[in-house]
Parts: C-alpha cells; structure tokens; sequence
C-alpha cells in the first residue's frame, strides 16, 4: 500500500464525473474510461475503471474484455436489466438491477445492459491497468475480422443478408439510443 503523502488528495482522488467522456451518443449515453493515463494511481494498484450513463431506455451493446480481467460492476442510480453470457454460450445472468447493486462479470465472459425508463448509471472496476474489450457493434466489432464467407457459414445466411448483417454492424456503436 503507498503511504500517505501532503498531496494525497490529488493523488487518490479523481472526479470522473468532471472527465470528459470517451464516447458519447445522443440518446443513448456516455462511457468515460478511466486508466493509469487519467489517474496515475490506478495503475499502482493494477486497475482501471469505466462510468457508464445510459439514457431512458438506451442499451450497452454487448462487450468482453479479450484479457482476462475480471469486471466488479456497482449500479449508482436508475435501474435497467443486465445480461450475462458465459464462454460456453449459456446466460449466466439475466436479472433487474437497480441503484446499489453489485454483480460481478466473469474472465471472458459477454455484458450488456438495458436503462429502464428512468436511466442507468453503473461504475465498473477492472482487475488490469490496460484492459482490452472486444465488441460485437462498431467499427472494431470482431465480426467485422471474419471473412464475408465465414461470417455466411457462421450465420447460416445467403451472401445478401451478411451485406446487410455487416452494414449495420458498422453504423452502430456500443451505447445504443431506444429505438422509436
């Protein structure tokens, strides 16, 4: 454990309500990121962090972290549903959360998450300095890695509906705005 210093407030204490975000989307929310870059002392202690707030009826699109960490998630306010798959592709966690849960997402395994109407706000603890998330949406979604021919095979799809599959794919990001 470091020691206490004079200037341990600066040093142990981050606002990230006050940090820019690093994704933003109309309707949908905010993600912040928090590394050893934002607040050196994460990165003595081997973590990192993230604050999702997502809107009335918004949803985290599904992520993994591709290193191995462990995420400790805690719901600060609103409520919403929260879905757990597991690396054997079994739901491991399908429940209502509401303001002071606490759940904890496994190595490898996939999270989304759902806003009820009120919104959902949840901060999350990762056990790396550096984590690595792998998304199923977006410009870096792993299925955009997949040959046009995997991806058919994989889908059991006809070659029109793996064009239209992967555009879509591509417009999306991983805060999603409640379709209207």
């Amino acid at each position: 454990m470091p020691h206490p210093c004079e200037n341990s407030t600066e040093k142990l204490v981050f606002n990230i309500d006050a940090a820019l975000p690093d994704i933003h989307v109309q309707n949908a929310g905010l993600l912040t990121a928090l590394t050893a870059k934002k607040f050196p002392f994460l990165g003595e202690v081997g973590l990192s962090a993230t604050l999702v707030r997502l809107d009335a009826n918004a949803m985290s699109s599904p992520m993994y972290a591709a290193d191995s960490s462990v995420q400790v998630i805690y719901v600060a306010k609103g409520s919403g549903r929260i879905q757990v798959v597991g690396i054997n592709g079994e739901r491991a966690l399908d429940t209502k959360v509401k303001a002071g849960h606490l759940f904890v997402v496994p190595r490898f395994f996939v999270a989304s998450a759902i806003a009820d109407g009120e919104g959902m706000e949840y901060f999350s603890m990762i056990t790396t300095t550096q984590p690595v998330f792998g998304e199923f949406t977006g410009k870096t979604s792993v299925w955009g890695a997949l040959s046009p021919q995997v991806l058919q095979a994989s889908l059991n799809v006809a070659p029109e509906f793996e064009q239209l599959f992967r555009a879509k794919i591509k417009k999306s990001t991983i805060l999603v705005p409640p379709q209207n």
